[in-house]
């Protein structure tokens, strides 16, 4: 398995990275001392078991501009533009996600994703583009504040053990509608990514990660973030 250089990833999410890559098993390099902290703080077991590397084929960098993600191998240079990413592990890399009267309509997919989808592209050859990534489906903004308003009901009464039938009880959600985007919600084209995708995974680029999973550990990470 290739090693990867997470030199130039944010600390914040080199840590995710350096952490995903362990699970795997996948060797890295370049772990800088705010990155291997991190990491330890998030997952003391997990770091313990990083495969390090002296040296990479490929090197990630970013976010950069408009929170850009780049792979470079040798001359082929790839650019990820992540696309209303729901924050799961790290707070101040991606656009606020807003649940409130600020809330909008977006094809939401998890940090998770993100990085699952960073690291297995960088397992093979890629061409020198750029890429769209986002979610599959566009999230109405009520959908998207419903889930959350449940969520977080259920959240505040595991807090405070004032769980009951009402509040565990699956509340009746409307039937999603599969219909064409219109102009106006410039619908992301996923087909070079699911295409480049499918050479490393038959299903392509298919998010794991579901939105109210995804919710679930935003609102972890906001708790963590108050009490800190």
């Amino acid at each position: 398995m290739e090693a990867v250089d997470v030199g130039g990833l944010h600390p914040s999410l080199s840590a995710t990275v350096i952490l995903h890559a362990a699970r795997n098993g996948q060797p890295v390099s370049g772990i800088a001392p705010a990155a291997r902290r991190l990491a330890e703080v998030r997952d003391a077991l997990g770091a313990s078991v990083v495969v390090e590397s002296p040296e990479a084929t490929v090197h990630l960098s970013g976010p950069g501009e408009h929170h850009r993600l780049v792979l470079a191998r040798g001359d082929d240079v790839l650019t990820l533009v992540p696309r209303d990413v729901v924050p799961t592990m790290s707070s101040n890399l991606w656009p606020t996600l807003h649940l409130d009267d600020r809330a909008r309509d977006g094809w939401w997919v998890a940090e998770h994703d993100v990085v699952d989808a960073l690291l297995a592209l960088a397992s093979g050859p890629f061409p020198t583009a750029t890429m769209v990534l986002s979610g599959r489906r566009l999230w109405q903004t009520g959908e998207l504040l419903r889930e959350a308003a449940m969520l977080h009901r259920r959240w505040e009464a595991g807090l405070h053990g004032a769980f009951s039938a009402e509040v565990l009880a699956e509340p009746q959600r409307p039937p999603v509608q599969v219909r064409a985007a219109t102009p106006d919600e410039d619908e992301p084209d996923l087909a070079p990514l699911h295409d480049l995708m499918l050479t490393r995974r038959k299903e392509g680029w298919r998010p794991q990660m579901t939105v109210r999973e995804a919710l679930m550990h935003h609102l972890a990470l906001l708790e963590s973030i108050k009490r800190t």
